[in-house]
């Protein structure tokens, strides 16, 4: 009686492949937590606070008006001549244009 002994491999790597597919789709849909939404005034005052600081700052901002979709921001915010908001994200190491209506919650990292 024969035994194969290249099945077991055969098995083996075929799990790792899966495995490695089903560890990037989780990653893909990786979710963010959810930092408390802030109220009109506090993220004006604080808008205003990390424009004028130039320190860097988180910022978390929806991808639209009706999807709880949302995106991390890290490092300094400025403010164009035109009025437009951008930070210099310090993990992606881009340039991302916010739109303030779609902010939910900034604030100084320490």
């Amino acid at each position: 009686m024969q035994i194969n002994l290249e099945q077991p491999m055969l098995t083996n790597s075929l799990w790792a492949v899966v495995k490695q597919k089903f560890t990037a789709v989780k990653d893909h849909f990786k979710v963010v937590p959810l930092k408390r939404e802030l109220g009109v005034a506090e993220l004006i005052d604080r808008l205003e606070m990390a424009v004028n600081s130039s320190k860097s700052v988180q910022v978390q901002m929806n991808f639209g008006f009706d999807r709880e979709n949302i995106q991390d921001f890290y490092g300094p915010l400025r403010q164009t001549k035109a009025g437009q908001l951008i930070i210099a994200d310090e993990n992606s190491q881009q340039e991302h244009y916010l739109v303030p209506e779609l902010i939910r919650y900034i604030n100084q990292v320490k």
